[in-house]
C-alpha cells in the first residue's frame, strides 16, 4: 500500500505538468507522402492534357479532374489528424496546424471522455485496431484524437483524464485492483 501511494505521488507530479503531443513519424511521413504521390499525378495529368498529346482530350480532362477530386478528399481527410494538442492542468487546447485554429476546452465544460476502436486506423499495415479518445464539451460539440496520431497518445489521455476526474480514475485503480504489479 506504501508503494501505491509512491505512485499516486508521482503519477500526480507528472500531471501537474503540461503535455504536448508529438505527432508520430512514420504516420505523417506516409501521409504525406501519399499527397506528394497525389499531386505529382494531378500535375502530370494536366501537363499531359495541356500539351494536347493525347488522342481524346476529354478523357484526360475528366481524369484530371477526377485526380483533383481525389486530392481534395485525401487533403481533407488527412487535414483533420493535424492537430497539436497541449493539456496543462486547468485546460485543453487543441491547435489545428492545417487551418491555423485554436479550439480551448476547459475541463469543466467537458461533459463526456469516451473510447473507441476502429479497423485499420492504426498507421500500421493489415487490419488491427486502434483507438480514438472523443471529448464531448459544451453541449453539441466534440472533438476525437487517434492513438495513430500521436507518439504519446497514452500520455495524453492518461491526463486528460487525471485533470478531469482527478487520481484514482484508470490506471490507479488498475494498480489497485492488481495489487500493485509495478
Amino acid at each position: 500500500m506504501k508503494n501505491l501511494a509512491f505512485q499516486l505521488r508521482q503519477t500526480a507530479t507528472l500531471m501537474d505538468e503540461t503535455i504536448i503531443s508529438n505527432f508520430d513519424s512514420s504516420y505523417y511521413n506516409r501521409a504525406i507522402a501519399g499527397a506528394v504521390v497525389f499531386l505529382a499525378l494531378t500535375g502530370e495529368m494536366l501537363y499531359t492534357c495541356l500539351q494536347g498529346n493525347l488522342a481524346n482530350p476529354l478523357l484526360a480532362y475528366s481524369i484530371t479532374l477526377l485526380l483533383c477530386g481525389a486530392l481534395w478528399v485525401y487533403y481533407h481527410f488527412f487535414s483533420r489528424s493535424w492537430k497539436r494538442v497541449t493539456v496543462t492542468a486547468a485546460e485543453i487546447i487543441v491547435y489545428d496546424v492545417v487551418f491555423n485554429k485554436q479550439l480551448t476546452i476547459p475541463f469543466t465544460e467537458i461533459t463526456n471522455v469516451g473510447t473507441y476502436r476502429t479497423r485499420g486506423n492504426n498507421g500500421s499495415w493489415g487490419a488491427a485496431f486502434s483507438q480514438s479518445l472523443v471529448i464531448e464539451f459544451k453541449e453539441d460539440q466534440s472533438v476525437a484524437f487517434d492513438e495513430a496520431w500521436y507518439d504519446n497518445y497514452s500520455k495524453l489521455t492518461m491526463a486528460i483524464y487525471y485533470h478531469k476526474y482527478g487520481p484514482g480514475h484508470g490506471r490507479d485503480r488498475y494498480l489497485e485492483r492488481r495489487g500493485n504489479p509495478a
